[in-house]
């Protein structure tokens, strides 16, 4: 940087907030300026007042922004009332931009007052982030927040949308990783104090920024390719994300396959050495690819008819490098009691695996019987997810399951329970080793009767 570089502080003191920022977060910048200014020249406070909610955060950052530009500015800090700056922020930030100059954003690591009133990382969080997939792989909560230094012209480029009651600094966020240089590192710019939120016409709760930046976060992902990596224990694991807020998708955010309990009851009970398998609801492939990496699967048979759901279990078989396990047959088809015609309904666009099969005559998804679909091959273990047609795929297989005797895991829709334990298992001569519970469904485990 070169000799003149001005860093401006921006804080909106809203409604119930002038008491907070006067006690705390003025003199928190004040402390920071005395310590040390970084690689600034200079540090400007900008305290723009709404103590009376007729302007709103975001205008008022906006105007902040338009005097920043103004006034020659070349960085600019978002700092809410109710936080406070670290002793060393400019210091730190120095330290970043001196080795990466080429830096237009940077933010550090999230750091809130526990109850005790003492400074704690928010655990979760990556230290570091350098690209918009990273950004957009990490939940929000745990990737950035307001406190980072930005360059005037970038910040001004976009603004705050005033129109947004909450959720317009994560707009600002999405569009930043986008086009410009961002980076996190771990470094400490700012505390946060939970619960001390502005009030006011305009005040929104947790709650409503979580929805409204869920919303932008699905946006940006139909956008931006992007996948959630995590480690199984047998090394790392590469899963599309396209919806977060999907129940199995969600699941990679917290680092585990979605079902993990279930799987780790599978392991025990297959014993089959590099087992054959097929998978009837394979749907994004979560199952699927734990199965090629868990259980040595020798083949792999995915049944899904769903084309959302599809385009998603090749990303992942393809992303994890187990498609010469694969066998496609299955893949465009459902599963059932013989040949049918159905639509794919989904009543709920964040639980893409409770897509059920609907009977039309002009249906454009196909249904086959696992005895015709499979023909000779051998089989070792049956998964069935086919949100209450179960009790129809287990009769289309019924040759199959005579023949080869596999382990079954079934989903089994509450309605069905007793047509699978008391009548299905008896005449196919299975029996039920475990179970997990569900609101609506229960998942049986069941191995034929002479087994051990």
């Amino acid at each position: 940087m070169g000799a003149e570089v001005i860093c401006a502080v921006i804080t909106p003191v809203g409604p119930g907030h002038a008491a907070l920022f006067e006690q705390s977060c003025a003199p928190s910048v004040a402390q920071a300026k005395g310590w040390s200014l970084g690689p600034f020249s200079e540090v400007r406070h900008y305290v723009m007042d709404d103590t009376e909610g007729r302007h709103g955060r975001s205008n008022r950052r906006n105007d902040a922004l338009r005097r920043a530009v103004e006034e020659g500015v070349e960085w600019v800090y978002f700092l809410d009332a109710d936080d406070l700056m670290t002793p060393n922020a400019f210091e730190a930030f120095g330290r970043v931009i001196a080795a990466e100059p080429e830096l237009e954003a940077v933010w550090g690591l999230i750091v809130t007052l526990d109850a005790g009133g003492e400074p704690a990382l928010r655990e979760g969080q990556p230290e570091r982030l350098d690209t918009i997939e990273q950004f957009l792989a990490v939940e929000p909560f745990n990737a950035v927040q307001i406190g980072g230094f930005i360059r005037t012209a970038a910040a001004a480029r976009y603004g705050f949308d005033a129109a947004m009651d909450t959720g317009e600094d994560y707009r600002l966020y999405g569009q930043l990783w986008r086009n410009h240089r961002c980076a996190k590192r771990p470094e400490i710019f700012f505390v946060n104090q939970r619960g001390q939120h502005s009030t006011g016409p305009r005040a929104a709760t947790g709650r409503d920024w979580t929805e409204s930046v869920t919303r932008q976060w699905r946006a940006l992902l139909a956008e931006v390719p992007v996948w959630a990596e995590f480690d199984d224990g047998q090394g790392p694991v590469r899963m599309r994300l396209t919806n977060p807020a999907d129940l199995i998708q969600h699941s990679y955010l917290r680092g585990q396959f979605f079902e993990a309990e279930s799987l780790a009851k599978l392991k025990a009970l297959v014993k089959v050495p590099r087992p054959r398998i097929v998978e009837v609801g394979a749907n994004i492939g979560n199952h699927v690819v734990w199965y090629a990496r868990h259980l040595d699967a020798e083949r792999i048979y995915p049944v899904e008819p769903n084309p959302e759901a599809l385009r998603l279990l090749d990303a992942n078989i393809a992303a994890n490098g187990i498609e010469a396990r694969i066998d496609r047959r299955g893949m465009g088809l459902g599963a059932g009691a013989g040949e049918g015609r159905f639509v794919a309904q989904t009543d709920n666009a964040d639980n893409l695996g409770a897509t059920r099969l609907v009977a039309a005559a002009d249906g454009g998804i196909e249904t086959r019987s696992l005895d015709a679909l499979m023909g000779e091959e051998r089989v070792d273990f049956i998964k069935i997810d086919a949100e209450g047609m179960e009790l129809d795929v287990l009769e289309g297989a019924s040759a199959l399951i005579a023949r080869d005797k596999p382990v079954i895991w079934v989903e089994v829709l509450k309605p069905n329970i007793m047509g699978f334990v008391q009548t299905w298992c008896r005449k196919a001569g299975y029996r039920v080793v475990d179970s997990t519970g569900y609101h609506n469904t229960v998942d049986y485990f069941a191995i034929p009767r002479e087994a051990p």
